[in-house]
């Protein structure tokens, strides 16, 4: 009896410390707030949810097992064994694709087909002691997130997470509504925003149906507002595997130089690339038309991020007949709109800072991408390509230099490492390109976070010259340090 009591004692005190403590970090707050923070996270795989807030409630996103994996691999053995034919072999391995990723697709129409959903935050995130308590030692927009709270309070800070699937022209509405109540809270005129990764396309489409007098500052971290290659290509078929790339992207995962070179050496990328590519050559269209078409080619968000002048053809590919046109009218006229929004995109952009917004863009280079589309062989950063992340500027392959022969056409936007071209970028004087530091860095406690916050509590526009421990270009690493090019 007297154990218990004790226990039950120790176990209020440590909730009401707890409460305490969050309550402390939710009112802490060491820089003065003139205008409110928002943050708006990227996309987030393992951030979607079925049936969200039920007791059937599961992530979108199925876990890979190790037995799913083995069964996989023996049902496709045996199918291939059975039929004679790939298609035997690729069926099972479909099948298991779907089950893990089958309830993120959506319908005809872009909307989704499954109760799927994302925890959201329409309030302050002081209203959540829950999502506080979850800031320890965070990376990425949870990084941001913490340190935004410990700069400015958590009365201060919004956090716009959504679901990253659906039309950017609807999901910006919640960001409308979340940067109005923000300025109501705290009787502002404009707010500072921090987007990264897919929040850029939300970003945009906010300022192309709202405008931009709520904002004072727009700060881009690795988004994708000026769209991606990976969309627009894979959704023209354009599948391509090389020795190359495939031999870029494992030994940028490997830290050890010794094994990197041996495998370099011994010729296996290129035969997995060969390999690779005769399965492709032979099971492309049958995985596209039973898994890609229905699960991604169904998200309005990511039509929003194909290349303009490559719209089309997506749109001949992926839906090449008249029934199939007819079957996804629906999807197709939401796409059709994100692309009128897209197509003027660069000017409501290059227009911000005239029209009294401050505008910061950063991104990284250095990191090979994922080896599955033709043009997987430039920088980017593991997820994206860094020639858009930076608005359209000059970036050289990856491990590569722009051409000796190269002349930029103003040689201060040049990077020590002559990788990157910022001359003719959508912001040259507000844009920062980083060496090999990772998609949506400013990880907590970092410098890359100190340099972030530095652009956020700049007075007015900051620029590439404003300060001489934070120019144009920079190194980094998987540690998010700074230093300067020697």
């Amino acid at each position: 009896m007297k154990r218990k009591l004790i226990c039950s004692i120790m176990s209020v005190i440590l909730i009401f410390s707890s409460f305490l403590s969050v309550t402390a970090f939710a009112e802490s707050g060491s820089t003065e707030c003139e205008y409110p923070f928002v943050l708006i996270r990227g996309m987030d795989f393992n951030g979607l949810y079925v049936d969200i807030g039920t007791e059937n409630e599961e992530e979108c996103l199925k876990p890979i097992t190790f037995t799913g994996v083995i069964r996989t691999v023996f049902n496709a053995l045996g199918g291939y064994i059975k039929t004679g034919t790939l298609d035997g072999f690729t069926d099972p391995i479909l099948d298991y694709v779907n089950e893990i990723m089958g309830s993120m697709a959506c319908d005809e129409n872009g909307n989704s087909v499954y109760n799927v959903s994302s925890p959201e935050y329409p309030l302050a995130v002081s209203n959540y002691p829950e999502l506080l308590e979850a800031l320890a030692d965070s990376t990425s927009e949870q990084g941001i997130l913490k340190e935004a709270v410990e700069e400015y309070g958590a009365e201060n800070v919004y956090y716009m997470v959504y679901d990253w699937r659906l039309d950017p022209l609807d999901n910006c509405d919640k960001l409308y509504d979340l940067i109005e109540l923000a300025k109501s809270e705290h009787d502002a005129e404009k707010v500072n925003l921090v987007c990264c990764s897919m929040g850029g396309i939300i970003t945009d489409a906010y300022l192309y149906k709202y405008g931009c007098e709520s904002f004072n500052k727009i700060i881009f971290d690795s988004t994708v507002f000026c769209g991606t290659d990976v969309v627009t290509e894979l959704f023209q078929g354009k599948v391509n595997i090389t020795g190359e790339t495939l031999s870029n992207y494992v030994t940028g995962m490997i830290s050890s130089g010794f094994i990197s070179n041996i495998l370099e050496k011994s010729g296996i990328f290129d035969r997995l690339a060969e390999l690779a590519m005769k399965f492709v050559e032979q099971e492309k269209d049958y995985v596209y038309e039973n898994f890609l078409v229905n699960t991604f080619g169904t998200m309005p968000a990511l039509w929003a991020l194909v290349q303009c002048e490559d719209y089309q053809a997506c749109l001949d590919y992926m839906f090449p007949t008249e029934a199939d046109r007819e079957k996804y009218s629906g999807l197709i006229e939401r796409a059709d709109a994100l692309q009128e929004m897209m197509s003027g995109m660069d000017e409501i952009l290059t227009a911000l800072p005239e029209q009294g917004v401050a505008v910061a863009v950063v991104a990284s280079y250095g990191s090979a991408l994922a080896p599955v589309y033709e043009s997987a062989n430039t920088a980017g950063d593991s997820f994206l390509e860094s020639h858009l992340m930076l608005g359209r500027a000059v970036v050289a392959n990856h491990n590569e230099q722009l051409p000796d022969d190269y002349t930029a056409d103003d040689e201060t936007k040049l990077s020590p490492d002559r990788c990157v071209d910022l001359s003719n970028c959508l912001f040259p004087e507000y844009t920062w390109a980083i060496c090999g530091s990772p998609h949506v860095a400013a990880s907590y406690g970092t410098d890359f976070s100190e340099f972030l916050f530095w652009l956020v509590n700049y007075d007015g526009q900051p620029t590439v010259t404003s300060n001489p421990n934070y120019p144009q270009f920079m190194l980094s690493g998987s540690d998010e340090h700074l230093e300067l090019f020697g």
